[in-house]
């Protein structure tokens, strides 16, 4: 497995994203449902907070949490294979390993391709996910809405986090900032509501 760099193997790119379209409906986009099994908790995050060093923290305290040995983050948007490994011979996604640092993480967003410097995670990617082998999370994160969506299982215990929205908030402080006069269609919201309102 790839330690900390792009995956350039596509017998491995296969591999996880076998596990990403089980955990997902890839082809959806919010305001849609884009878990594929109901998580019994959803909590929404910064898409921003989720592009910073600072996010690292919250990914290895999930894995602490449900034991995992590593954490793989992939783009959906651009396309990894269609437009990434076609362009790059490297995927846009990559496994970060048990004992990663705040600084690992950054320098990964901030990697752009050799001949591409501006299509680094950090600056062009629009749907991008994290999950962790066990399947028993998974973060969706669209910046056009500025958030991010963590779906987990109850036996995450008493552990919280000071990043986490309830969606009510997040509609009002994150993704009106994307939309004309910071008004969210009701529609949209309605759905967000509907799909990602189950934190207890």
């Amino acid at each position: 497995m790839s330690q900390n760099n792009f995956i350039r193997d596509k017998k491995e790119f296969e591999e996880i994203l076998f596990l990403v379209t089980k955990a997902f409906n890839s082809e959806q986009r919010l305001p849609n449902q884009i878990f594929k099994f109901p998580f019994q908790k959803t909590v929404v995050l910064d898409f921003d907070h989720a592009m910073s060093d600072l996010f690292w923290d919250e990914l290895e305290q999930l894995t602490y949490v449900f034991g995992d040995s590593s954490v793989i983050m992939g783009v959906l948007d651009p396309h990894p294979v269609d437009y990434y490994y076609n362009e790059f011979s490297q995927y846009n996604w990559c496994i970060f390993q048990k004992g990663t640092t705040d600084d690992d993480y950054w320098n990964m967003l901030e990697k752009g391709p050799d001949e591409s410097p501006a299509d680094a995670i950090l600056y062009n990617s629009e749907v991008v996910v994290w999950l962790s082998p066990s399947m028993k999370w998974a973060i969706w994160g669209e910046r056009s809405y500025g958030i991010c969506i963590l779906g987990f299982n109850n036996e995450i215990g008493d552990y919280k986090s000071d990043s986490w929205f309830t969606m009510d908030r997040a509609i009002n402080e994150l993704v009106s900032l994307n939309f004309k006069k910071c008004t969210v269609p009701e529609e949209i919201s309605t759905k967000l509501k509907k799909f990602y309102s189950n934190i207890k």
